[in-house]
């Protein structure tokens, strides 16, 4: 039977197609194994506007939180948190790195809010099995390129960015919002409105032309793009270790990473056409539109 593969432009995108996954039949509704490849390991929490009990979510539930709620960097600790995932490996070093492994949880707060930790026995062993636990137990591992055996259900999740990830950033515009002359006004008046305090700056107001537009901005190092023959090898290390240890996963999905510019525009669509060309050369895939 062949593996279904599925493209998405952003990684948050991938919430949803994993309820998609359960929906058809590809993996089971709980206790599956996230095999996560990307430069970043996106296991981020915090609050949301949200109600997270029950943790059982309709497609269309799913769509909503996906696009409504979540960001790039904290789609997968809501999977964990419903049982989707009851181990997340993160793949996201280019060179051998040992395998570590760890038992963490993922607790939900007043509905709506969720944060990972470390497991501790005699503190969290009681709340295992329990209805209306607040806790959801995973086993977290991080490495890559060791022999190793999976005998759950895999899901595949790679974003393109892991073989271009020398560059990210670089290569995309600064985005930007326009905004009323009001709005403006405020913000470049006030040495203390929210956005100019924020942990990280990277908001700025400008006025072009008699419009006004809030600008977003990543502050990124100028290196060169990787070429073509580094990310074709590390690729291929990649493909190589899956078939070294006979990981055949029920379903991949596949984030370019384009429009957050993670992914570097010169790789474009290069970069998948020759992971789709290499996946297909070890496995037996078919690309779902």
């Amino acid at each position: 039977m062949s593996i279904p593969l599925y493209l998405m432009e952003e990684h948050h995108e991938a919430f949803y197609y994993w309820h998609l996954f359960i929906e058809k039949g590809y993996i089971q509704k709980k206790d599956n194994y996230l095999l996560h490849v990307d430069h970043h390991d996106d296991m981020e929490g915090g609050g949301y506007a949200w109600n997270f009990t029950p943790r059982d979510l309709s497609l269309e539930d799913a769509r909503e939180l996906a696009y409504e709620r979540l960001g790039i960097a904290d789609f997968i600790v809501p999977a964990i948190f419903q049982g989707i995932f009851s181990d997340v490996h993160i793949v996201k070093n280019l060179v051998p790195k040992p395998l570590v492994q760890e038992e963490q949880f993922i607790k939900c707060t007043g509905g709506c809010e969720l944060t990972r930790g470390k497991m501790i026995p005699f503190l969290h062993a009681s709340w295992r099995g329990k209805a209306d636990s607040p806790y959801q137990f995973f086993t977290w591992r991080e490495g890559c390129f060791e022999p190793m055996t999976i005998e759950k259900d895999v899901v595949l999740d790679i974003d393109l960015d892991y073989f271009c990830w020398d560059d990210s950033l670089k290569s995309v515009p600064p985005k930007r919002m326009e905004i009323t002359k009001q709005a403006y006004q405020e913000f470049v008046q006030n040495p203390y409105h929210p956005f100019r305090i924020l942990p990280k700056r990277l908001l700025q107001a400008e006025e072009e032309s008699g419009r006004y537009y809030l600008v977003y901005e990543e502050q990124v190092p100028q290196n060169e793009p990787p070429d073509q023959e580094r990310m074709l090898k590390r690729m291929d290390r990649l493909l190589g270790w899956l078939r070294e240890c006979r990981i055949e996963p029920k379903v991949i999905d596949i984030c370019r990473s384009r429009y957050s510019g993670y992914l570097h525009s010169s790789a474009y669509p290069w970069l998948e056409e020759e992971l789709i060309q290499r996946l297909g050369k070890n496995m037996d895939i078919k690309i779902v539109r």
